[in-house]
């Protein structure tokens, strides 16, 4: 009796959450990508006042307008621009709101935006729908279809930088679209520079009209995409790359009079060998009559530690012999690099040996 009674539980909440998913209003996925980073992309939340009470737009998308110049008294005119929520009908793509811009018997240029914080190095894809109807009145009155005469065009672009100004040549920009009396959406990928990206909504016209209007809904920007950068702009750089880690040689046992000697191997710097037998790089190149630390080579015998028997020696320690090599990396050094140690470069001492030498190796 129990168990029937949970079932009959189970089966009503089923029911119910059936009829509310039915009675919810639909929203169109604009993309199939990943999650919109977005705010408010369908243009819904409460609309903010841009500095005078006809311009208005979401609290999430701040709005630019270009003003000027004004080579006609109807060219660039940012204060004749308006801005309001429209309420239904077929300038809504999808939900209850799209954000409509009015721009009645001049021209304007205008941007919505949005600023999100996304990896830098990653790929991005961003769209938005829009809608134009721009024409000019019958005489006597009527309505008009929107026409192409006005040269009016929208486009959406990606500052991989994230700024605020949509004249930055940085910007990846879209192919301008047409989208006249119907939704049309403009779609653009860019590769992220910055932590943080922006999205922009961008329209403008050519020629006044009686009636100039754009509307704006349902934007989205996800990952993924192709990635790119503007023209004549640099790609972005790759992930910084892990700071190097320090070479320690292989400590080599001691020899059989007590003494330490260390055969160069590949690989090996001074400063790895000094770190691996805790001797000061100066007190090898003493014990070893170098004068440079900078070159070393493959085969080379250093010595890091005199026989117990030599404590008492005289200072002047001559170097373990090492198979036809010379004895110190110092007689390797080239006509520059024994210049780079003289303030005052002179001729080659007379029986140095300048070549056929093993080659050395730079020390990083």
């Amino acid at each position: 009796m129990v168990t029937l009674k949970r079932w009959w539980i189970g089966l009503a909440l089923v029911g119910l959450l059936l009829v509310l998913a039915a009675t919810a209003p639909l929203r169109t996925q604009v993309s199939a990508q990943g999650t919109n980073l977005l705010q408010d992309p369908g243009m819904e939340g409460a609309y903010v006042n841009r500095g005078r009470s006809t311009l208005n737009t979401p609290g999430a998308w701040p709005i630019w307008i270009q003003d000027g110049p004004h080579g006609q008294d109807w060219q660039n005119r940012a204060d004749k621009v308006t801005a309001f929520p429209q309420n239904g009908g077929p300038e809504v793509h999808t939900g209850v709101h799209s954000l409509n811009l009015d721009g009645a018997y001049v021209t304007f240029t205008a941007a919505i935006y949005q600023q999100v914080t996304v990896q830098p190095g990653s790929n991005l894809v961003g769209s938005i729908w829009a809608r134009l109807h721009t024409c000019d009145l019958p005489k006597g009155g009527g309505t008009c279809g929107s026409a192409v005469e006005s040269g009016a065009y929208v486009k959406v672009g990606i500052d991989p930088n994230g700024g605020t100004d949509p004249t930055n040549g940085a910007i990846v920009w879209s192919s301008n679209i047409m989208p006249h009396d119907s939704y049309q959406q403009a779609t653009v990928s860019a590769t992220a520079v910055a932590g943080t990206v922006t999205l922009f909504a961008y329209v403008t016209q050519m020629w006044p009209s009686d009636l100039n209007k754009v509307w704006f809904d349902d934007a989205s920007l996800t990952g993924g995409g192709s990635g790119g950068a503007a023209p004549g702009q640099p790609a972005a750089p790759p992930p910084a790359a892990p700071p190097p880690q320090a070479f320690v040689a292989v400590v080599q046992a001691a020899r059989p009079d007590g003494s330490i000697v260390h055969v160069v191997q590949t690989g090996d710097t001074m400063t790895g060998i000094s770190s691996a037998y805790g001797v000061p790089i100066d007190t090898i190149m003493q014990l070893n009559g170098l004068r440079s630390s900078r070159y070393i080579f493959v085969g080379q015998e250093l010595l890091i530690k005199p026989a117990p028997t030599a404590a008492n020696a005289p200072e002047a320690t001559s170097p373990p012999e090492s198979s036809g090599a010379p004895q110190a990396a110092g007689d390797l050094l080239s006509p520059d690099d024994l210049a780079s140690l003289n303030s005052t470069p002179g001729p080659t001492p007379v029986g140095m040996e300048l070549s056929g030498a093993p080659t050395p190796t730079l020390q990083g």
